[in-house]
């Protein structure tokens, strides 16, 4: 019954959210450290649009998650995985407020190279938080389904991507 291709669906649409996040991510690098070059092709306002907009997408990606989607699924095969969706769901506000705090120090910061390291830092901070609560989603996935999510040698999905 809890074969990859009953699962299939759920995890299918949890890799190309993740994989849609992980773009996301690179391009909101990428304008930081634009923002900060010799020819300052991205202003702070830039960055601050592209994180407001990352800021949004996460927002809905969390509340589709809140709503039932992969992780309710995966509670409802494996009961006793309960305790730890509901930790990985309270973790989607704090995440929330550091990309809140990263929208206000864009905003508020000026265009030093002091700033923009920080604004770097963190940035890459928010994406180590990223990765372990998709780490944390990817467990509980692996749980509830039976079946590996992150990949294997049998060429399985593979849910673990850089930021």
């Amino acid at each position: 019954m809890r074969d990859y291709n009953e699962c299939q669906p759920y995890v299918d649409h949890l890799l190309a959210e993740h994989r849609r996040l992980h773009a996301m991510l690179h391009q909101a690098r990428s304008v930081i450290v634009q923002s900060g070059g010799p020819d300052r092709d991205a202003s702070l306002a830039d960055v601050a649009a592209t994180l407001r907009h990352l800021r949004e997408e996460l927002k809905h990606h969390f509340a589709e998650e809140e709503e039932g989607g992969c992780l309710d699924e995966a509670v409802s095969r494996c009961p006793r995985l309960s305790a730890e969706a509901k930790r990985i769901e309270a973790e989607h506000p704090e995440l929330l407020l550091e990309i809140d705090c990263l929208i206000a120090q864009a905003q508020d910061g000026d265009q030093s190279v002091e700033n923009r390291i920080a604004l770097e830092k963190s940035f890459s901070d928010l994406c180590q938080q990223l990765h372990a609560h998709e780490a944390a989603e990817n467990a509980l996935l692996r749980q509830g389904f039976g079946t590996n999510v992150n990949g294997d040698e049998n060429g399985q999905p593979n849910l673990i991507h850089d930021f």
